[in-house]
């Protein structure tokens, strides 16, 4: 289930097939409202890359941007228009 904080969803794939994962992203992105600035996608790094790089390749007319988050490798930010 994502949480929303200061115009910040964080959404945990954690364990998540890839499309699985992708769904539950872009279902958030879906729903979420026009002040949400930015979808923080925690994935984890240790078990594999498959989430993260099919996250560098999501496709959807809400996103201005795609980044790996400066702060942990596990986790991938994606930038929203308002």
């Amino acid at each position: 289930m994502p949480r929303t904080t200061n115009n910040t969803i964080r959404i945990d794939v954690h364990g998540k097939y890839v499309e699985d994962a992708l769904q539950a992203v872009r279902n958030a992105i879906a729903t979420a409202p026009r002040t949400t600035e930015k979808v923080l996608v925690i994935h984890g790094y240790n078990n594999g890359t498959a989430i993260k790089e099919a996250l560098r390749r999501l496709h959807n007319p809400r996103i201005i941007e795609v980044s790996p988050s400066l702060l942990n490798p596990g986790e991938t930010v994606i930038w929203l228009k308002r």
